[in-house]
């Protein structure tokens, strides 16, 4: 089975990932338990995710000129993913991401974008789709510099898996851009205001009058839901213990795009995304805890899966 090229357009962040006893509510001050500080952004780790899995990868995003950055380039080439259009900053610091998690795995998340803020849609973005099979993307960038990718990956003729996290509004051209669009429940409640409280049939009728022809939902430990022009099919859910669900959601989002580049059908790539984002759950942290396919193999026979 060959492998198809994935291109990752957006984010990069440094992640502060701090244990706490509970969420800081307003006002409160909460004693962590640990930190610890990793590469992150939601493209970077649907990137590493792909790769981990073994996707032929490359990264497109900008950084600051700082120690971060290097952080996150050491990291790209210890996975093997392309970075040369990886871009330096001047006037701005790497993103950064400081994370709460409490003892049920459950997290708060603060981003500053910095550099990911002046990502735009340049003349070596658009080659680097125009080689890409396959396109992910979400919104910790413009909106304008994702439509604009989704728009020339759509005419190049590549699948575009869009992110629609974190939540902003979008033009409905930018989701026909896309061959398949991710969210999670109060992602979608957004996005289908007054419709998503409704029936799967329901809403998979409105995906399809708003030009989507297919989604995935997310669901956390109730699995996901695919919808496809129209017709809706139940992903069943990997029952684990969380540690930590911190990049889950990217976790899922990459292994739908490498499933892609690997000739599966959406349903079969959504499936195997739906583990992944499991297992990535049960460790702690977003990219240290995603895994490889042998790492994924193993793990599937200590659970007596085939």
């Amino acid at each position: 089975m060959s492998t198809e090229r994935i291109v990752s357009v957006g984010s990069v962040n440094l992640d502060h990932s701090l244990r706490v006893p509970a969420i800081a509510q307003p006002g409160e001050t909460v004693l962590a338990e640990s930190v610890r500080i990793s590469p992150g952004g939601k493209s970077f780790n649907q990137a590493a995710a792909a790769r981990l899995l073994g996707g032929d990868v490359e990264l497109v995003a900008m950084v600051g000129d700082d120690d971060a950055a290097r952080t996150v380039m050491d990291d790209l080439r210890g996975l093997g993913i392309r970075s040369d259009r990886v871009v330096v900053c001047r006037d701005e610091p790497t993103g950064s991401a400081y994370i709460s998690v409490d003892p049920a795995g459950e997290n708060a998340i603060v981003v500053a974008q910095g550099a990911n803020a002046k990502l735009t849609a340049t003349d070596e973005v658009e080659a680097a789709i125009a080689e890409a099979d396959v396109v992910l993307l979400a919104l910790e960038v413009s909106l304008g510099a994702v439509a604009v990718c989704a728009r020339r990956a759509a005419t190049y003729g590549a699948k575009v898996v869009l992110n629609l996290s974190p939540y902003r509004p979008v033009a409905d051209a930018l989701l026909r851009d896309c061959f398949v669009v991710v969210v999670n429940r109060h992602e979608l409640a957004r996005l289908l205001p007054g419709t998503a409280d409704g029936g799967w049939p329901e809403i998979a009728a409105t995906l399809r009058r708003k030009g989507i022809h297919r989604a995935i939902v997310t669901l956390g430990s109730q699995g996901a839901v695919l919808f496809e022009d129209g017709e809706y099919t139940r992903i069943p859910a990997v029952r684990v213990d969380a540690v930590d669900t911190t990049g889950s959601g990217d976790a899922f989002a990459g292994t739908v795009g490498y499933g892609l580049s690997r000739g599966l059908d959406l349903l079969a790539a959504a499936t195997l995304a739906a583990e992944v984002g499991a297992l990535a759950a049960t460790r702690p942290g977003a990219r240290p805890s995603y895994p490889t396919m042998d790492q994924l193999e193993v793990w599937r026979r200590s659970r007596g899966d085939s």
